[in-house]
């Protein structure tokens, strides 16, 4: 058995892989740790632990002595310059969150094409990659929570209630108009970049995952897939 663990910034998503199927997944936040690693331990021991983190490095710390006490070994991914035939485009390879390097990497494993790679959770991320599987960088912006809380604490009259509409017309409300702002905004993002990799002559995929990817999904054009568990996909090809 394999547990593959992505630990974000504000949830821990995992997954139990036997023989390449998944056996069991979850989510679950930092105070749930202990009593979920128990059940893991108990009804899916793993030989092996594969893991991401860009959020608590206790969450690495409880698992590497979770891993002594089940007898397994824990292999943590790290962004380098190269692997699979993918390359980074930093030039600092290990400054780029390893989340959007293993979407990366997933994503042109999956689909052997240029890629527009999104990752929409608490904040959203766009990562382009060309046919050759060349990285090519990206961006970063917040995402649709942080958008509000920073409109809430840096002004005064602009205190809105959380609206998921997949609206992007003009809202008739502060809390529509901030909404669907924020979604209009990551949507023309998104296929902004598509463009630009479209205008190389490359046909182009978009690749969506995070928390919020169906309603991003739902206003994007173009070829898209929504991949939910990208991230946990590149842990199998990096640290394999």
């Amino acid at each position: 058995m394999i547990l593959e663990v992505d630990v974000g910034n504000t949830r821990i998503k995992w997954r139990c892989l036997q023989d390449g199927v998944v056996q069991a997944r979850g989510v679950v936040s930092q105070s749930e740790l202990g009593e979920w690693a128990n059940t893991i331990g108990r009804e899916y021991p793993p030989e092996m632990i594969r893991i991401a983190c860009v959020g608590a490095r206790s969450v690495v710390d409880e698992l590497g002595h979770r891993a002594s006490e089940w007898g397994c070994e824990l292999l943590e991914a790290q962004t380098t310059r190269e692997v699979a035939s993918i390359r980074c485009g930093y030039d600092d390879p290990s400054s780029m969150g390893v989340d959007r390097w293993l979407a990366v990497v997933a994503a042109y494993r999956q689909f052997g094409q240029a890629c527009v790679v999104v990752d929409v959770g608490s904040a959203v991320t766009v990562d382009l990659v060309n046919n050759s599987g060349q990285h090519l960088g990206g961006y970063i912006v917040p995402g649709f929570s942080m958008m509000r809380q920073s409109l809430f604490q840096g002004t005064d009259k602009v205190k809105v209630v959380q609206i998921n509409s997949t609206d992007i017309g003009p809202g008739l409300s502060t809390g529509e108009a901030v909404s669907h702002g924020g979604l209009l905004m990551v949507k023309a993002m998104v296929e902004q970049a598509a463009e630009n990799l479209s205008d190389m002559g490359e046909p182009v995929q978009i690749v969506v995952t995070g928390g919020d990817a169906d309603r991003l999904i739902k206003v994007l054009s173009g070829k898209v897939s929504h991949v939910p568990e990208l991230v946990m996909d590149g842990l199998g090809v990096v640290v394999a």
